[in-house]
């Protein structure tokens, strides 16, 4: 008779079978133990709340219970872990020198996104990724095993608001007119210029802005972001099996950071009112109201490794696998690529001469 699904609520997550640590399975979406391969349910979470934003909002020291803080000393990361796992080398850096920190004053997640891409997919993934690298190495791609592979749970802010801003546009119109006579008669393009002004206002919802140490704002665009909006309550049991970096850039920094991003897009509804050929200027004054912000765990799956005695760290979406980073490069790929590119250059340059000049 087949065993019905387990419910486990210690927060050691061992399996009740054979005494084994368990960890969370992305594909089944419960605790499993490898050893026996015994599955447990979780325990139910809700949705992630939203925090209203304000000065005070970074201020103060949260337990976060559960886990245990622990720094590489040659990169700095601090990541969290749950106080039974162990932790040997650093899965950004891949150095051995971790050691045990105390838990540093913070904020506590608001909520998590749990894996949905198991370890394998994201292999695969990768290994497709980087065959499809025009300039990687051919005994790069036809090598790289990737067996070292970290489930990671990175820290991003998100945040909405409601922004607004009166503008003041100085744009240009191209318009051409002819001048002289006889064979100084030629066609002059000018310039009529304009000014105006205006007020705009626009809702945000989930600026997603990353909070990490080890990554950029671009690699988290690089992985296509994260679906926010389905994060749940953080919980411990979906940090079973992995680690999470604490975040190193503060709430009130990744709030700057989201202004930046409103503000760009605040000056792109506003050149889009205006048909302009040139563009002097956009001088806007934004307000933001209604702000509110998650600090969630969004999952990624760090594949490093080294190749001509150099680290690379590349990162697969664990919500859908899409994979970004840097790889190794091969300088005669690149060479052979520039002649055969400046080739083909002067090739249409010699027929072009040859049909006029001829």
């Amino acid at each position: 008779m087949e065993e019905e699904n387990k419910t486990i609520t210690s927060r050691t997550y061992k399996c009740k079978s054979c005494g084994n640590f368990l960890h969370y399975d992305p594909t089944s979406k419960k605790l499993k133990c490898d050893h026996c391969s015994s599955e447990y349910d979780l325990e139910a979470v809700g949705n992630a709340i939203e925090i209203a934003y304000d000065d005070n909002s970074e201020q103060g020291f949260e337990t976060w219970g559960d886990v245990k803080c622990v720094k590489c000393k040659s990169c700095g990361a601090v990541t969290v872990l749950n106080e039974y796992d162990m932790t040997g080398n650093c899965p950004f850096c891949g150095a051995n020198n971790v050691v045990s920190a105390d838990e540093l004053p913070g904020l506590k997640p608001t909520g998590i996104l749990p894996f949905g891409v198991a370890k394998e997919t994201a292999v695969q993934n990768f290994k497709t990724w980087i065959k499809k690298k025009l300039f990687a190495p051919s005994k790069f791609k036809k090598n790289n095993k990737k067996e070292d592979v970290s489930g990671i749970y990175l820290p991003v802010f998100t945040f909405d608001c409601k922004a607004s801003t009166p503008y003041t546009i100085r744009y240009g119109q191209h318009y051409y007119v002819t001048v002289g006579s006889g064979k100084n008669r030629r066609t002059v393009q000018k310039t009529r210029w304009y000014v105006d002004s205006g007020f705009v206002a626009r809702a945000y919802d989930d600026i997603q802005i990353e909070a990490s140490k080890m990554i950029e704002q671009k690699d988290l665009y690089g992985m296509g972001g994260f679906d926010s909006k389905n994060s749940c309550g953080y919980h411990s049991q979906f940090l079973a099996g992995y680690q999470g970096e604490r975040y190193s850039t503060g709430l009130d920094e990744c709030w700057n950071k989201a202004t930046g991003v409103i503000n760009d897009d605040l000056q792109e509804v506003v050149k889009s009112k205006y048909n302009y050929d040139v563009l002097d200027y956009v001088k806007i004054n934004p307000t933001y109201a209604d702000k509110k912000y998650k600090y969630i765990f969004v999952p990624i799956w760090l594949v490093s490794y080294h190749y001509n005695k150099k680290q690379y760290n590349d990162y697969v979406n664990g919500r859908t696998g899409v994979v970004t980073g840097k790889y190794p490069k091969s300088a005669p790929k690149i060479a052979s690529f520039c002649i055969f590119v400046g080739a083909v250059i002067l090739g249409l340059a010699y027929i072009a001469y040859r049909f006029f000049a001829g």
